[in-house]
């Protein structure tokens, strides 16, 4: 990728050692940007999972590679990098201080990291706070109890409510030959619904993979110029409402159509060809992305195309798609107790069994093994998927007055903002 252009900028001496720069002082933002990617690639090296996209020049992953610094002194030199920058924030605010106070954060996280894999384990609320710039305020489950007692008057059948929506889930499940078929019309209705409302880069594209070995239901990984490649867990179970989940959430208007408005707004900016996992920026685009398919969709939208559309492509009789898709959103909104759930076990208050035995009853999660095993890997991230949704989602109530036009513009001036961060709570 080229980047045109140099912004002005002048920032004190700090030494990057372990990035193959030489230690001389920044002469502009753009170097302390290259300085801050080449920290992230380093630190990919030593945890891969601390790299969630990246599609800056490939010689950069090869001297990280070559170099294979030690965690200390990249924690070292993240943290004295983000130390100067919110220096100069304070010292000389202006039209660069959202670029410098992004870089600060997002540093910040990054040594925040190293801590973790060289063994530190904050509670949750410390972690969200230290990676993703989050304060996971205690968690309101008033309505979770109204939800599941909707979702039992409205499921068949006997047994317990998890039971039963265990079972009614796999009645819609996709036939593993179809999933093709149904993910790729599902990605074309994501698309129209998005352009209808969102003018798309020219010539912005996704490629749709199949994998079995993934943590994740999906993994999407911007590769600059408007295309996106898209992976796909296909030993996991999908039903058509997921299906049409994912396709909004990791395509239109989620994760490449995030990428691909960032990258054409900011062509020049070094810094945004890379995004660590566990970041502030991170926790936005999870967070946008999560909630893209109630952006795409209305209700009655949403039960037409699945209805009409995707269940005769998946075989699946239509005529209870109302249920489906009525039952799939009571369900979305028993993120509360995902979210208290989570943070309990990653407290250490709640063991495995006990924490997966809560998400089935609490949550009507019927794969909270899997669950459980993702949040052992990837800890408090799950917190983008929930409570960082939700606030997103009140942000968007707040500022869009409920017209639909101002919230689609309100999303996408959020995600492409020079200061790539979740807004903080709406006041009341």
């Amino acid at each position: 990728m080229c980047f045109r252009g140099w912004l002005p900028g002048v920032l004190t001496v700090i030494a990057i050692g372990c990035v193959g720069r030489s230690s001389t002082t920044p002469k502009s933002l753009d170097t302390a940007a290259e300085r801050y990617v080449r920290l992230t690639l380093a630190l990919a090296e030593r945890d891969s999972d601390s790299l969630d996209s990246y599609h800056g020049p490939g010689s950069w992953q090869a001297e990280a590679r070559a170099q294979h610094a030690s965690l200390a002194d990249i924690r070292a030199d993240a943290a004295a990098l983000a130390g100067t920058l919110s220096a100069e924030t304070a010292a000389r605010p202006g039209d660069d201080e959202p670029r410098r106070a992004f870089l600060a954060r997002q540093l910040r996280a990054l040594a925040a990291r190293v801590d973790i894999l060289l063994g530190s384990r904050p509670g949750f609320a410390e972690e969200s706070r230290a990676l993703f710039d989050f304060d996971a305020a205690p968690i309101d489950g008033d309505d979770a109890a109204a939800v599941r007692a909707e979702v039992d008057r409205l499921l068949p059948g006997s047994g317990t409510v998890a039971e039963r929506y265990a079972a009614f889930d796999r009645q819609y499940l996709v036939p593993r030959d179809r999933i093709d078929a149904v993910l790729s019309r599902a990605i074309e209705g994501c698309r129209a619904a998005t352009s209808a409302n969102l003018p798309l880069p020219a010539g912005e594209r996704v490629v749709v993979e199949y994998s079995g070995d993934l943590p994740w239901s999906a993994f999407t990984r911007y590769e600059g110029r408007g295309a996106s490649r898209i992976r796909v867990n296909a030993a996991l179970p999908l039903t058509v409402d997921r299906a049409l989940d994912l396709a909004c959430h990791e395509a239109y208007p989620g994760h490449h159509t995030i990428d691909a408005l960032l990258d054409q707004r900011w062509p020049d900016r070094v810094e945004l060809v890379v995004r660590p996992l566990f970041s502030p920026q991170a926790m936005l685009h999870e967070a946008a992305a999560s909630l893209a398919p109630s952006l795409a969709f209305g209700e009655s939208d949403r039960l037409a195309f699945e209805r009409d559309v995707l269940f005769p492509i998946a075989g699946v009789d239509p005529a209870a798609a109302a249920l489906h898709v009525r039952i799939g959103r009571l369900v979305d909104r028993l993120s509360g107790p995902q979210a208290a759930i989570a943070r309990q076990y990653l407290d250490g208050a709640l063991d495995f069994p006990r924490a997966a035995a809560a998400l089935e009853r609490d949550a009507l999660m019927p794969s909270a093994d899997a669950t459980l095993k993702f949040l052992n890997q990837f800890r408090s991230y799950a917190a983008t998927y929930t409570l960082g949704r939700d606030r997103l989602r009140r942000h968007l109530d707040a500022t869009s007055g409920g017209d639909k036009n101002a919230r689609w513009r309100a999303f996408r001036d959020l995600v492409t903002s020079p200061a790539q961060i979740l807004p903080p709570e709406p006041r009341p």
